[in-house]
């Protein structure tokens, strides 16, 4: 089924499920469908980019709305998402979060479709900011953070051939574990925003306007 599929277009719209997606299966009630969800006073404008990537890749014309305070792109096809979970082992269902990984038909493309696919992750689960560091007033930095360590420890062994990162892991009280990868300064920002780029442009209002201490 993949062959059907552009592969960039599809590279990024993992890259969307797995930082801010989930994927409901269930053939008892026959509901079949993938949804994306975000913040509605942040994101409408991106989700409009979301909602053309589905519709241009799956021929579909999802609408966007606001359910239990979120933004929410649900898309019901049991075709796609049979593809999600039987071809490329995407986890569905509860722990999704612990569980979720680049899959291999991805994680296996050059580094030209691959980082489509880490820039959906970086749109949805990660973050752009500005902070001031002795010395330097505004230090940027970009970070991705998850719960799944073989995921991080896939965008490491990925991003750390192209970029300096710092990696780390942190755990506080009984909250999960976190893998916490980052692209520090302004030469490192700098040639993510042009070789990766951002297609939720709010993470780059952070950057333009150089705001000490926002995050997005």
């Amino acid at each position: 089924m993949e062959d059907k599929f552009d592969i960039v277009k599809l590279s990024e719209l993992i890259g969307v499920i797995i930082g801010d997606g989930n994927i409901h299966y269930n053939s008892k009630t026959r509901k079949y469908f993938f949804e994306i969800t975000g913040d509605p006073k942040l994101e409408r404008d991106y989700f409009e980019y979301v909602r053309t990537l589905i519709s241009s890749l799956l021929d579909k014309n999802p609408k966007i709305y606001v359910r239990d305070r979120g933004l929410r792109i649900r898309v019901y096809s049991k075709e796609f998402v049979e593809f999600l979970i039987n071809k490329l082992n995407m986890p569905y269902g509860e722990g999704k979060c612990e569980k979720v990984e680049i899959p291999e038909l991805i994680y296996s493309q050059d580094w030209g479709i691959l980082k489509y696919c880490i820039r959906g992750i970086t749109d949805t689960d990660g973050s752009l900011f500005v902070s001031k560091k002795p010395g330097i007033e505004k230090y940027p930095g970009i970070e991705i953070s998850t719960t799944s360590k073989n995921l991080s420890l896939q965008l490491r062994k990925i991003i750390s051939q192209k970029y300096r990162i710092g990696f780390r892991e942190f755990k506080k009280y009984n909250y999960r574990r976190r893998y916490i990868l980052s692209i520090n300064g302004n030469i490192m920002v700098d040639k993510w925003i042009k070789d990766i780029g951002f297609s939720n442009k709010r993470k780059l209002k952070v950057w333009e306007r150089g705001d000490l201490n926002s995050r997005l």
